[in-house]
């Protein structure tokens, strides 16, 4: 899976993601294109690796709290939608 705006990214970061599992990098593709201003923020604060992988986290979790039947039936976003998280990235 392609990195959107790999040129954001500081090597230490690049690299992790680079290596990371194709569904975190997902979450920091959609945060890129949607809020890039607050990926920088959270970048300059140095928050941004962790507010990453908690929202990883909370994703995979009500991905697997919903009974399969239901989670076939629904696209990604909107069993996180029901689970009230929000798809953007945290304001830093």
């Amino acid at each position: 899976m392609t990195i959107v705006s790999e040129s954001l990214y500081p090597p230490e970061i690049l690299k992790k993601l680079r290596h990371a599992r194709p569904f975190l990098r997902s979450i920091a593709n959609r945060w890129v294109m949607g809020w890039p201003d607050r990926v920088k923020a959270l970048i300059e604060s140095e928050i941004y690796w962790e507010s990453l992988e908690r929202q990883t986290e909370l994703e995979i979790d009500a991905q697997m709290e919903l009974p399969e039947a239901e989670r076939m039936n629904l696209a990604p976003w909107e069993v996180n939608e029901l689970a009230g998280i929000d798809p953007a990235p945290p304001g830093a």
